[in-house]
């Protein structure tokens, strides 16, 4: 399959094609796609000057309604094309085409959708000051101005997407950096994005290494927030850079997520949701649920319904439609995963089912076979560090109370799910999960209005819903006395004795 993919940056709606010039190559089966430029230091500074001058020119006045115009037009043009967004997003990030076709795409529409139509944030509103009758307040959520978006590389578009979308709405101007190694969609959204209404300069895109490109938007003091997704390390050296220089951040980091399952489950659909949350993208996403903590009674019943789903799973080309196991999107990720499991087995853990994927899959791609690991004991590495691979780890309880202590055990605390028959019993160990989403029943599922966010070291601040919206603005008070009163005079009175 072949495909034009866009070349350069986008910066001050124009494709700028200065930068180093590279190769990027396809995690299907390593083909190279075409060429790309990589911005640097240079052209990052044109990309803040673009959207300096854009905030402070006619996007500042741009009005909320004719902004979300804009996005239900490019949502609409998304659509359209959703084809060949899907083809550019699975042959950069190696996902089965299918999961771009039918999850990835239509998720991205939506939630663009969802800020084009909500009604749900107020920009400003008035209150009272109940220690001064007679005045009112005006609160508004002012924009704050030019906002740096760094995205990673496993959902491009999407994270694209939940990156700008809000920001957008919220009246501000976007510095978009995608990983250098999956920018296609990015890239293509932003030429879109102009074709949609939006003016030059308000959204601007540059790929290129974190060391130049991220570096030069966390420093530079026109760049007044920071929204990053990415891994806990790196999110800990964006958020020191950006404490220096005052910049409110956003930070979507790593997790460990729990699935919990109850004696009283319904194993057949447990098996099937612990299946998705693992092994969607091959285990490369922020929430996958990578640990299974199940009761000790059904644990072997629920292993082997997952054993014969997994021998089910589609080897094959990821751009074959009827293949189910994606791409490592990266060799260093790859290499990552395959250390990880090393170390672990090394350690004393045991592979209790593998999907072998042998020849199925194309020569010279990046990929990993699903596997599910067992006899873990909790101070392994295995068990408490993020593998973002197609990797299950195994352990059991008794009691209740052990598996949410099982639970909240990571450093992280980004998802969770429990499957359970009591909804009740359900939503109240949901209370005492220390996770930002807890599914109950299923996996995966992204609502753009509801938050989404970590607590630990799975992040601060929410992204999606009225929380996301609001984490995009900062608060301006105005204070009105519109009518003749004494107030003032008795405040007054405090360093002006005579008020006559």
């Amino acid at each position: 399959m072949t495909i034009d993919i866009p070349f350069g940056n986008i910066i001050g709606g124009e494709v700028v094609e200065t930068g180093r010039v590279t190769q990027l190559k396809s995690p299907v089966d390593g083909r190279v796609l075409g060429k790309l430029v990589l911005a640097g230091r240079e052209e990052t500074l044109k990309a803040i000057d673009s959207a300096f001058e854009a905030f402070h020119g006619k996007w500042a006045v741009t009005g909320v309604k004719k902004r979300q115009e804009i996005l239900a037009k490019l949502a609409s043009i998304v659509q359209d094309k959703s084809e060949r967004y899907a083809t550019l997003e699975s042959l950069n990030t190696g996902k089965t085409l299918r999961q771009s076709m039918f999850m990835d795409i239509p998720l991205a529409i939506s939630h663009m959708q969802y800020f084009a139509e909500t009604k749900e944030f107020e920009f400003s509103r008035f209150i009272e000051h109940p220690e001064y009758p007679g005045t009112k307040g005006i609160v508004q959520n002012a924009p704050m101005g030019v906002v740096a978006a760094i995205a990673p590389w496993n959902v491009p578009l999407l994270m694209a997407v939940w990156k700008t979308a809000p920001t957008l709405l919220a009246g501000n101007t976007v510095v978009l950096k995608p990983s250098q190694y999956t920018p296609l969609t990015a890239l293509e959204l932003a030429h879109d994005a102009l074709d949609a209404g939006l003016p030059p300069g308000v959204l601007n895109v540059v790929s290129g290494p974190g060391d130049e490109v991220g570096n030069t938007l966390l420093t530079d003091d026109r760049v007044a927030m920071v929204s990053f997704t990415g891994s806990t390390s790196t999110g800990r050296k964006v958020a020191s850079l950006a404490g220096q220089y005052l910049k409110k951040v956003t930070l979507e980091l790593g997790g460990k997520s729990p699935n919990i399952v109850l004696p009283d489950a319904d194993i057949s659909h447990a098996a099937k949701g612990v299946l998705f949350g693992i092994f969607l993208n091959s285990g490369q996403l922020c929430e996958s649920g990578s640990r299974l903590i199940v009761h000790k009674s059904v644990k072997e019943k629920l292993l082997n319904s997952i054993g014969r789903m997994m021998m089910t799973m589609k080897a094959g080309n990821p751009m074959d439609m009827e293949t189910d196991i994606s791409a490592i999107t990266t060799e260093e990720q790859l290499l990552k995963i395959r250390t990880l499991v090393e170390d672990g087995i090394r350690d004393g853990a045991t592979v209790l089912l593998q999907r072998d994927i042998g020849n199925e899959v194309p020569e010279g791609g990046y990929y990993f076979p699903p596997m599910v690991l067992g006899n873990l004991k909790e101070n392994m590495e295995i068990g408490k560090e993020e593998i973002f691979g197609p990797v299950l780890t195994v352990m059991e309880y008794e009691k209740g109370d052990d598996a949410v202590r099982l639970a909240n055990s990571s450093k992280y605390g980004l998802a969770a799910a429990i499957w359970t028959r009591d909804i009740n019993n359900a939503v109240e160990m949901a209370t005492r999960i220390e996770a930002g989403t807890v599914w109950v029943n299923d996996y995966h599922l992204l609502s753009a209005a509801a938050p989404r966010g970590g607590f630990k070291n799975s992040g601060i601040g929410r992204e999606l819903g009225r929380e996301g919206i609001l984490e995009m603005t900062q608060t301006r008070h105005i204070f009105l006395n519109d009518r003749e009163s004494d107030l003032d005079r008795v405040a007054y009175g405090l360093i002006l004795k005579d008020q006559g």
